[in-house]
């Protein structure tokens, strides 16, 4: 358990933790390098990511309908937790931000290329671009439907290029286009930043001031994300027959804390931010030790 702490959670950790010792001594605005994020080095990644992907497809199939199950349960179960704790519109959506989406990204590459090497990381990929898609789409139609009708909320969709890069890929793809160097090495290049700078994003985030409420909320928040959706998404393997290394990554995966993104997210759609990005920084930090626990644990019960 040492040995993932120091060697696998630590290292990813001291990024966001020198970014936040960084943001504390200068106090840069954030808002600018969230959407450059946005609109800039995720669309890239998604895109290099999609185009390169070498998992056979099947596999990768298998990988999506387990993701995309999990989070259809931990949706049924937020919206019942969310209307026991009698939530308005904004507070709904930002605790459905808050439990949804796992931070499959800037928190979980790192995490399982040095827990599983090349060959973890290439099912992570997969794993980070259904959770960005879900993300993309489904976040952001949560996040606009605080403030939005459902109409509106499914139009905010379009307006942020990740969902272009999406499209873009998936036909560079089943075209089999050769793109060439010129175009495609700019896009690799803006893509090989995202997940340094969303660390830093990350690390932005935690250096800010919690001030704490809605503490009931919180808490059911982050007992799903951290505590239930790892049990779900094993249930969920289960049921697409996943080997055992698709298995651990999905898992592990789920049990990673709210992704940075639902900040964005909220910022941006009015969707109670301060409660979603209490919930980032609360998790983040208590993922630490959860997540010290999960990595072992899933090695040694179902492998990898």
């Amino acid at each position: 358990m040492l040995d993932v702490f120091l060697n696998v959670t630590m290292p990813v950790f001291l990024v966001a933790i020198i970014a936040a010792g960084f943001q504390r001594w200068r106090k840069i605005p954030v808002g600018p390098v969230n959407q450059i994020t946005l609109y800039l080095l995720t669309p890239a990644l998604i895109f290099t990511l999609l185009v390169q992907q070498r998992i056979p497809a099947s596999a990768s199939v298998r990988i999506v309908g387990a993701m995309v199950v999990t989070t259809a349960l931990i949706m049924v179960i937020s919206v019942l937790l969310s209307k026991v704790l009698r939530h308005d519109r904004a507070m709904g959506g930002a605790f459905m931000l808050s439990t949804a989406f796992p931070n499959s990204g800037n928190l979980a590459l790192p995490v399982l290329l040095l827990a599983f090497g090349e060959e973890g990381l290439a099912v992570g990929v997969i794993v980070f671009v259904t959770q960005a898609i879900m993300g993309q789409s489904l976040g952001v139609f949560i996040a606009a439907g605080s403030q939005m009708n459902r109409m509106e909320s499914l139009k905010q969709v379009f307006k942020l290029p990740a969902i272009y890069g999406i499209i873009a890929a998936l036909l560079v793809r089943l075209l089999g286009v050769e793109l060439p160097f010129v175009i495609l090495q700019p896009i690799k290049l803006l893509s090989q930043a995202a997940i340094p700078v969303m660390l830093v994003v990350l690390g932005c985030q935690l250096a800010g001031e919690l001030r704490l409420d809605s503490l009931l909320s919180l808490a059911a928040a982050l007992l799903v994300r951290l505590v239930v959706s790892a049990p779900l998404a094993y249930g969920a393997t289960l049921l697409f027959d996943l080997d055992a290394l698709s298995q651990s990554v999905v898992v592990i995966v789920c049990a990673m804390p709210v992704a940075v993104f639902t900040t964005i997210l909220a910022t941006e759609f009015r969707a109670n931010p301060r409660f979603v990005t209490n919930a980032v920084v609360t998790s983040t930090l208590a993922s630490t030790f959860t997540l010290t626990l999960v990595i072992p644990v899933v090695r040694s019960l179902i492998g990898g």
